[in-house]
């Protein structure tokens, strides 16, 4: 039996792993799917005070709390920064880190450093507009960012929107002992062509290749987990089969 734990990423909440934690479960497997404070059913409880450092916090205590080892580590989108910070601080519970098309940051890096210019402008001016300078609001722009065409994974990830913190987005991560590249690392990129959020995602999709780490494409937009939900799974079983 492996341990699988998966983060979900901005504007989302842990629900959005239903399909891919069933088919891991049918298969056998332990799945945790934590809820990042402020996010999800617990939107309600975002505040400006919530930060990366906090999501990093809340996967480490799901670890320590569980006693969990060995785990394949699992983050979507901004997650990767969740999961590169989780193996700074516990990297003796981990076997693997597996980043869906996903942020792969290095030390000192924040989301909108490696945001291309347009993206750190459009959510800086959201933020400024809407949220009181750091609420970013959910929305069906996330939904055409995300490239989700299907009407049935379309309205199961709009079922699951929540307002996000462009905080979580400013705040830099600090690695030094770089400990996420001790371990075993895997790529899942979302290839469609015509997806606006591709070219945020594509750089680590490059450098993961060119890294030799085990490398996987689904021809999705950028929620591969919901829209290919078995194919997703099967990945995840193949790495630890």
């Amino acid at each position: 039996m492996s341990v699988f734990v998966l983060v979900h990423g901005a504007w989302q909440g842990a629900s959005t792993w239903d399909w891919v934690a069933a088919q891991l479960r049918a298969a056998g497997h332990a799945v945790y799917t934590p809820l990042l404070t402020g996010l999800g059913a617990h939107a309600h409880r975002l505040t400006p005070d919530i930060n990366l450092s906090t999501h990093i916090q809340d996967v480490v205590s799901l670890l320590e709390y569980e006693d969990l080892k060995h785990v394949t580590l699992v983050g979507h989108s901004y997650a990767g920064m969740i999961i590169t910070g989780v193996a700074e601080a516990a990297s003796e519970r981990l076997a693997r880190l597996v980043y869906v098309d996903a942020f792969v940051p290095q030390d000192g890096q924040s989301v909108l450093q490696l945001l291309p210019a347009p993206f750190q402008q459009a959510f800086r001016a959201q933020a400024d507009a809407e949220g009181d300078g750091w609420r970013l609001k959910a929305s069906e722009r996330q939904l055409d960012l995300w490239g989700l065409k299907d009407p049935l994974a379309r309205a199961f990830v709009r079922s699951k929107l929540c307002d996000f913190s462009l905080n979580c987005f400013a705040e830099s991560l600090n690695l030094p002992t770089n400990a996420a590249a001790q371990l075993d690392r895997t790529y899942i990129a979302c290839t469609a062509e015509d997806y606006p959020a591709r070219v945020a995602f594509q750089p680590f999709a490059t450098q993961a290749q060119q890294a030799g780490w085990p490398y996987f494409e689904l021809p999705t937009g950028h929620d591969c987990h919901v829209e290919m939900p078995e194919e997703f799974s099967q990945i995840l079983l193949n790495l630890n089969s």
